[in-house]
């Protein structure tokens, strides 16, 4: 049996990692939410990070990840499932984008349980968006491991006048 070289397995595994996250997307079936609360998901994910000129969260699949994540580490869920059941009763899902930006700003600004879904659901897309190559590569401008010949700090003229 021919045996694989580790630049066959590089090269499998970035075609994987190339192609995984529309593929995993259409495929994905929810395994932690329902299909209904899976695809309440999907748009509340995206209400926090939308498509501009990248990606949205909901086109990188985050709200697969957070059903995986949490279905391992189910940290948050119960939150989660609380949110998008008051949020489901509110009539949500019917709502105007207007009218659902405006439920989500009205729950960030509360306390108690809505501010706890809010920063919940907030904190777990961030992280998740993220860690994506799209979020991480894209967007942020990460380029792994490289070396800096100087470290300049902060460069933005206005942190600056504000530190004196």
């Amino acid at each position: 049996m021919p045996r694989t070289t580790r630049r066959q397995a590089l090269v499998t595994i970035a075609a994987s990692f190339a192609a995984g996250p529309l593929a995993a997307q259409q495929a994905y079936e929810p395994r932690t939410f329902s299909t209904e609360d899976y695809d309440l998901l999907g748009t509340l994910v995206d209400m926090i990070i939308p498509e501009s000129d990248t990606p949205g969260a909901r086109q990188v699949g985050v709200h697969a990840m957070l059903d995986e994540d949490l279905g391992r580490n189910n940290n948050g869920l119960a939150v989660l499932r609380d949110g998008m059941a008051t949020l489901r009763e509110t009539g949500f899902v019917e709502m105007s984008s207007v009218q659902r930006i405006e439920v989500l700003t009205r729950y960030s600004g509360s306390t108690g349980p809505k501010r706890d879904f809010f920063e919940t659901l907030k904190g777990l897309t961030i992280d998740a968006y993220y860690s994506t190559e799209v979020g991480l590569v894209q967007e942020l401008g990460y380029q792994g491991n490289t070396y800096l010949t100087e470290f300049p700090g902060c460069t933005h003229e206005h942190l600056l006048d504000d530190a004196d």
